[in-house]
Order: structure tokens, then sequence, then C-alpha cells
């Protein structure tokens, strides 16, 4: 009797240690998000500036840089960062410097830690495009098992509703967007640091989001990457000329 006790009072406490951290969790996803700490490019143009970490429940899964282009007409997001709490964070400072809706989110990459959070944007409406090499990767079985492991090693803030967005249009060449009166130069740069390398060009202020062809205070994950092609591709933004780059990761 005295055994089986024990066993019952262990099996209550591992109950409420769960329950807890289902509770913790809950709370954590439900509270309303802090607005990310913003780096003013220009009058119209942030960024934010992830950790130089791994992704870990502790930072959220911030590890990269994303940004955005205010305009008359809306905002253009670049990136999404790598977790749908962060992206509300990121809608939440982008919130506290216009009321513009965002239109567009450009992905520079389909890398985890940049695009866990496009759900959010998508679900606001917004258009999200990416280069069409990115869809080999979003549909292949390393992109759902990295999804897999994410929603355990980054829960909760990574869990069983965080989904793969694909692009609302893939592009296939080099293309300029327009709004409100502001020029985006949407250059592939791939493949370098991966096939669907893009780089964002904001013409009017010779502003560069470079995406992670451009490594700061970190070294540069290569994985799979074509480092030759890597260093012809970085050649080419400099011919751009660019006044400020934001890089893909660091200040």
């Amino acid at each position: 009797m005295l055994a089986l006790g024990r066993c019952w009072a262990v099996a209550v406490w591992l109950m409420t240690c769960v329950g807890s951290m289902a509770q913790a969790a809950q709370a954590a996803q439900a509270a309303e998000p802090e607005p990310l700490p913003l780096q003013q490019v220009t009058d119209h143009i942030w960024f934010v500036q992830g950790q130089a970490a791994l992704g870990s429940p502790a930072n959220r899964n911030f590890i990269s840089n994303a940004g955005f282009i205010v305009t008359p007409e809306g905002v253009v997001v670049v990136d999404a960062l790598g977790s749908p709490a962060l992206a509300r964070a990121l809608l939440a400072a982008i919130r506290g410097v216009t009321p513009q809706p965002v239109r567009w989110v450009i992905v520079t990459h389909y890398h985890a830690d940049h695009v866990y959070g496009l759900q959010v944007f998508k679900d606001l409406g917004a258009t999200v495009i990416a280069r069409q090499e990115g869809r080999e990767y979003l549909n292949s079985d390393t992109a759902q098992r990295r999804l897999e492991v994410s929603r355990q090693e980054l829960a909760p803030w990574v869990d069983g509703q965080t989904r793969l967005v694909p692009a609302d249009r893939w592009l296939d060449a080099d293309t300029t967007l327009t709004l409100g009166g502001e020029r985006l130069l949407l250059r592939h740069v791939g493949p370098a640091h991966t096939a669907e390398d893009l780089a964002v060009f904001v013409e009017r202020n010779c502003v560069l989001f470079a995406g992670d062809l451009v490594f700061r205070g970190r070294v540069p994950y290569v994985g799979t990457a074509d480092s030759q092609a890597w260093i012809t591709a970085l050649s080419g933004l400099i011919d751009l000329k660019p006044a400020v780059i934001v890089p893909g990761h660091g200040a």
C-alpha cells in the first residue's frame, strides 16, 4: 500500500507539472507581444536585429534580422523572423511607426529563422513574394522534418499551429516593385547562401537588404552553400553602390 501511495503521488505530481507547462505555453502565446526594438535606417526604413546565438526557447528563435519600408500606400516587410510570436512582435513595432497595412512580405530565402513568422502577415492579407527556387526546399522532406524538430526544440514559440507558408508570387526574373512612390529592385543573387537568395534594393535611399549573403559579427552558416557563387554574388551587390547594407544577421 505504501508503494502504491508513492506511485500515485508521483503520478499526480507529474500531471501537475505537465498541466503547469501547458498553461505556461498557452499564456506565452496569448500574451500581448512586446514590440521589438527598432533601428532606423532612413526616415522610412527600419530593421530589427536578431541575437548572435542559436535559436532557443529563451530567445524565441530571434536570431536573424528583418526590416520594413513604409510608404504612403502601405508597408513592405523583408523577412518574417523565426516564429509567429516574433512576427507578431514585429507587427506591433510596425504599428508603432505607421497605421499603414502590410502589403508585401519579401522572403530573402526559405530558412527557418526567416520564415516561421510568415503566417502572421499572410493571415492579415499580405502578399508573400519569393524566388521560385524556394519551392523545392519548401516542399521537401527536409523542410518538414526541420519544422517537426523545431516544434519540439523551440516550443512554445514554434508549435503544432506553426506552418510553412508558400509565396503567393514566385519570381523567375529580377523584378521592380513600386509602392507609394518607392521603387524596390528584387534581384536574384543565388545560388549562393541558398538557391533562392533574393536581395532587395531600395533605390531612392540606396539601402540594400542583403539577406544571408551578408553576416556581421558571427560566422556565416554555409550549409549547402555555393561559396564561389557567393563571392560572385557579393561582387554584383557591390556594383549597386549601396549607401547602407542591412545584413541577414548582425548590425
